[in-house]
């Protein structure tokens, strides 16, 4: 008898095979496939189980459950009833089922089955066992689901019925009732519509951290199978369903292995957290070197791949980068102001060395807050209304153009400069643009731009306004003295 089920492989439940048969022998169950303590003591349960639902455990036969792949250890929380279950139905004491099953519960001493609570976090059920049908092993796809109260529950033959998953999805609305000046709003439509990350820089109280809490909100409605992975990284602890992007923002005294994750076997990091969502790296020059440098490759890749010994792993880092940073120990100077400090150049020099160039190259934007912005004032409701209006017209682009499938940071070199003439290169770009990373993210952010104008070509006009916010601030950076 065959029958699957599912363990923990780190902090995801992974399908195993459960293979069991009968030999003579002592009437007792013997679990082979390197099973850890927590499946060897639910032998009793699953003997004690069946005898008080009112079946009979085989006789004279030992009962061998094999569990596959044999070279991993086996570690789980519902196993038992798979394994209860695959007896009954090896003993014809009920009727087997026609087609391959999955089953995931736990066992009470009396046959009360019980959903394990890490079943409810990952898969968000609301009965006491899930049952899969069939081949699939997408959980995000439409799944079968029989709720069992004990195992007299059984007796009649299985019949699932299918049951799509849907996630609740709604938009943290509060967030968008701010009001903002207009060089900030335009600042916000930008890394909203095009996902593009970003350095704030400037005084203490001048709203570094209240852009970056809005933009969740900007951001665009997640699919349900944004939801699911969304779902599947932040799933542990008491906490409530997410029903928006992530938006994780760990203490600058996290380490680069919280970070980015590591251990043995390698379990993953805050930035795995933030996949689909946003990551806010509030005080940047206060989080530690190593942490920061950390953040290089996932920050260009989407990606942390991880090797500890004989374990590889991969976890996704999609999120949308937002570091808030002071230039300066007193908090209040910024490149071209006049500013009164009391700290001594050396000060000032030794606390900007923590900011380092290869990092700041890997933000799209770089932005200077100011404590007193000039312009009008737009809320954020107006600011949703403007990029969800852009949104359409890259969804009816994308229909022609493949490329506007994907959010503009996401082009590549290739892509973005099919619509510009080689020469409006050689002349838009400053002949010391610092990396031809530089150049990239100018390009992205200058996409991100013609969409907000609804136009279908990139031009000149927006590669120039892109530089404003990609390549001045850098340089300013660079010849920073207080």
């Amino acid at each position: 008898m065959k029958l699957k089920s599912l363990i923990r492989e780190n902090e995801v439940l992974v399908p195993v095979e459960v293979e069991i048969n009968f030999i003579p022998g002592l009437p007792q169950i013997q679990f082979l496939g390197l099973p850890d303590q927590g499946i060897r003591e639910s032998i009793h349960r699953i003997k004690s189980a069946i005898r008080a639902q009112g079946f009979d455990f085989p006789k004279a036969q030992q009962v061998l459950v094999n569990l596959r792949p044999n070279h991993l250890k086996k570690t789980s929380r519902g196993l038992e009833l798979a394994v209860a279950l695959g007896i009954l139905w090896e003993s014809e004491q009920i009727r087997k089922p026609e087609e391959a099953v999955m089953v995931y519960g736990e066992l009470g001493l009396l046959g009360e089955v019980y959903e394990p609570d890490d079943l409810t976090r990952d898969f968000e059920t609301d009965g006491n066992v899930l049952v899969w049908t069939g081949q699939s092993q997408n959980t995000s796809a439409v799944f079968d689901r029989k709720v069992l109260s004990c195992l007299q529950d059984v007796r009649e033959p299985l019949e699932v019925a299918a049951v799509p998953r849907e996630y609740e999805v709604r938009r943290p609305v509060a967030d968008l009732q701010l009001h903002f000046p207009e060089r900030q709003a335009r600042l916000l439509e930008v890394i909203a519509l095009g996902e593009h990350s970003v350095l704030l820089a400037g005084p203490a109280g001048s709203g570094k951290s209240t852009i970056a809490r809005t933009l969740s909100a900007l951001l665009a409605t997640p699919t349900q199978e944004d939801m699911h992975t969304i779902s599947k990284n932040n799933r542990g602890g008491s906490e409530a369903p997410l029903r928006w992007r992530p938006v994780v923002h760990p203490h600058h005294s996290t380490t680069a292995l919280g970070l980015i994750g590591g251990g043995v076997p390698p379990f993953k990091g805050e930035i795995t957290r933030a996949h689909k969502g946003v990551m806010i790296l509030d005080e940047l020059l206060e989080f530690n070197v190593r942490a920061q440098e950390a953040l290089r490759e996932p920050m260009e890749e989407s990606l942390v791949r991880i090797r500890r010994g004989r374990y590889v792993e991969e976890f996704p880092a999609e999120s949308l980068m937002i570091a808030t940073t002071n230039l300066c120990p007193c908090g209040d100077w910024v490149p071209k102001s006049k500013v009164v400090c009391g700290r001594s150049l050396k000060k000032c020099q030794s606390y900007m060395e923590r900011l380092s160039g290869p990092l700041v190259d890997r933000f799209h934007i770089t932005f200077f807050t100011q404590k007193r912005e000039e312009g009008g004032s737009i809320s954020g409701q107006d600011l949703l209304a403007r990029v969800e209006a852009s949104r359409m017209f890259r969804a009816r682009m994308a229909a022609g153009d493949s490329r506007f499938r994907r959010l503009a940071s996401r082009w590549s070199f290739e892509d973005l400069v099919q619509d510009l003439p080689s020469f409006y290169m050689k002349e838009l770009f400053p002949k010391e643009i610092s990396s031809r990373r530089r150049e990239l993210a100018t390009l992205r952010v200058a996409r991100t731009l013609a969409d907000l104008e609804q136009t279908e070509k990139l031009q000149p006009r927006h590669v120039e306004s892109a530089l404003k916010m990609t390549f001045d601030p850098v340089e300013a950076l660079k010849r920073l003295g207080c």
